[in-house]
């Protein structure tokens, strides 16, 4: 029980829980303030420390109180759990987008094999 409630209070452990309950990756996280999603899973295994300007760019990112997030006090109500219908939404809109590319990228290749024809064709004029 001590494990779990030291565990609790450590500063890793609440940026994981901001970022759980935002939804996002340890890349996703990553990508939003700029370092590699390496350094994020440092930080919240406790193998490394964000510097004082991450910790407040951690903070506006994942928004939270700067306060609780290096010191546990002032917690924030909406980041226990993220919310599922939400992220459903979200994760269905990025399915739509990929399909979206992966058309766009077909007609990419569709246009430039018909550029490619009609130059062979001119040039054979």
């Amino acid at each position: 029980m001590n494990e779990i409630l030291l565990a609790d209070t450590l500063l890793g452990s609440r940026i994981a829980q901001a970022r759980y309950g935002r939804g996002w990756t340890a890349a996703e996280l990553a990508q939003r303030i700029g370092v590699k999603a390496v350094t994020i899973e440092n930080w919240e295994s406790e193998r490394a420390s964000p510097r004082a300007n991450r910790l407040a760019q951690l903070a506006g990112v994942l928004n939270v109180p700067l306060l609780w997030l290096v010191g546990g006090v002032e917690a924030p109500s909406d980041i226990i759990e993220p919310v599922l219908d939400e992220t459903a939404r979200i994760q269905e809109k990025l399915r739509r987008v990929e399909a979206l590319v992966n058309e766009l990228s077909q007609l990419m290749h569709e246009v430039r094999a018909d550029v490619s024809f009609v130059q062979r064709e001119l040039d054979a004029e």
